[in-house]
């Protein structure tokens, strides 16, 4: 998570030659000297070479002014670099104070320091051995593009970098993947403490939740002003007829109650699948991290599912190994999907019919399958059964609020599982949920 520092160079050897270069012309005299006495027989050649060396030793120990501003350099830059290093550090423990992803780059784009946040948030989901070493330090050069990939925010970031303003720039920006996420950034200058140029703050607000609420809600009211408007006019229409007419006739009246009291279920089952469906898409990008186990679950409902089996006259029956069949997910949201599959399977079956249901794996996956000998579904209505509100046009399909395989759908979606479904006229439905085996 943290970036190596990079040093500045002390350009020791600048300064040395610094020193050296004005004692060039008296260092040159000298070997000219030394040279000549050589050729006049005053001195030997080692003789020579000796007085060279040790003059230009000892010129060059008189320059204590020149070492004592040598020594001032280099004090200089080990002060600049500990001031480098303690504001970097300083900086890195406020951005990792922060709860939102937080990324520091520098003009290039280059990362810097991103917090735990954003670890979690953008570099999880990349082969962290492609991008990170052992000691979970940023390679040199990665940039923000390859982190995160948003045209609008590189071309923020490009725009902001040559404009003079201070002020916090704010984007909205939208990552596409399996669940589409939108984040506010909030794009700020922060003085770079080794060179005279800035470095670039980006720090992450995810909006995906507020935004499904938003439209969920939109949505929400809008479906159920539409599917509630039949029941409610239907209960409006009988509690006047009992109003005006209630006394006059009472075999009349006890048909208009029991219609009453049908309505008034249909409203309630709807208003309550509107809530689970509701429940199951807000939640819909938040991965479950449970283990679960299967068998258990089915065993759970599967009594209850029995009795309604019995009261339609259908043979209900289950087939599985007595073993945990363990997977990551919602124990409550497995019992729903279980529920509606199975609920389906026994309403919308012919009298004195049968539902089967199955646990069972592979090497990878573990499959739960429903299946009837019913009146079966024609093709044409298969691809769209997973829609909202959606009803196969026959009259026994007409009873259901056409909302509970969408709150399947859903909950195979958060599950990253599969939902499959086979049917053919006259013969019989499988629907399918292909779980990934933990």
């Amino acid at each position: 998570m943290n970036k190596k520092i990079e040093t500045t160079d002390y350009k020791i050897g600048s300064v040395l030659s610094e020193i050296i270069r004005p004692k060039i012309p008296i260092i040159f005299l000298l070997i000219v000297l030394c040279f000549a006495f050589f050729l006049l027989g005053f001195l030997t050649f080692f003789t020579a070479i000796f007085f060279i060396v040790i003059f230009t030793v000892v010129l060059l120990a008189m320059s204590s002014d020149d070492r004592k501003a040598l020594e001032f350099y280099k004090n200089q830059e080990e002060s600049k670099f500990k001031d480098i290093s303690e504001g970097l550090n300083k900086l890195k423990t406020i951005i990792e104070a922060i709860k939102e992803p937080t990324i520091l780059i520098n003009e290039n784009d280059v990362i810097l320091i991103f917090n735990q946040s954003a670890d979690k948030t953008f570099f999880s989901s990349i082969a962290r051995d492609s991008v990170l070493n052992s000691e979970n330090e940023i390679p040199t050069g990665l940039r923000i593009q390859t982190i995160i990939r948003s045209t609008l925010l590189l071309e923020t970031l490009n725009l902001y970098k040559n404009s003079q303003k201070n002020s916090i720039e704010k984007i909205e920006i939208i990552l596409p993947g399996e669940i589409d996420r939108s984040y506010e950034v909030d794009i700020s200058r922060v003085p770079n403490f080794s060179k005279d140029e800035f470095n670039y703050l980006l720090m992450f607000r995810e909006t995906t939740e507020v935004k499904k609420i938003l439209t969920l809600r939109s949505e929400f009211i809008a479906n159920a002003s539409h599917e509630l408007k039949t029941p409610i006019s239907v209960i409006k229409g009988i509690a006047e007829t009992l109003e005006k007419y209630g006394d006059e006739d009472k075999e009349a009246s006890k048909d208009f109650l029991k219609k009453l009291i049908d309505q008034s279920n249909r409203a309630q089952l709807l208003i309550e699948d509107l809530l689970s469906l509701n429940q199951a898409e807000m939640r819909q990008h938040i991965l479950p991290e449970n283990e679960v186990n299967l068998m258990k679950v089915l065993d759970n409902v599967f009594d209850g599912l029995n009795e309604l089996a019995k009261k339609n006259k259908i043979k209900l029956s289950k087939e599985l190994e007595k073993k945990e069949y363990l997977i990551h997910g919602d124990e409550n949201d497995i019992r729903i999907a279980f529920v509606n599959l199975i609920e389906n399977a026994v309403k919308y079956n012919n009298t004195g019919q049968s539902v089967n249901i199955k646990i069972f794996e592979n090497d990878f996956k573990i499959i739960f399958e429903v299946k009837d000998d019913g009146p079966g579904i024609h093709e044409d209505h298969i691809s769209r059964l997973t829609e909202r509100f959606y009803r196969v046009n026959s009259d026994i399909r007409n009873t259901g609020t056409g909302l509970g395989l969408s709150i399947v759908k859903n909950i195979v979606s958060r599950h990253k599982a599969q939902l499959e479904i086979e049917s053919k006229l006259g013969v019989g439905s499988s629907f399918s949920i292909i779980f990934n085996k933990i």
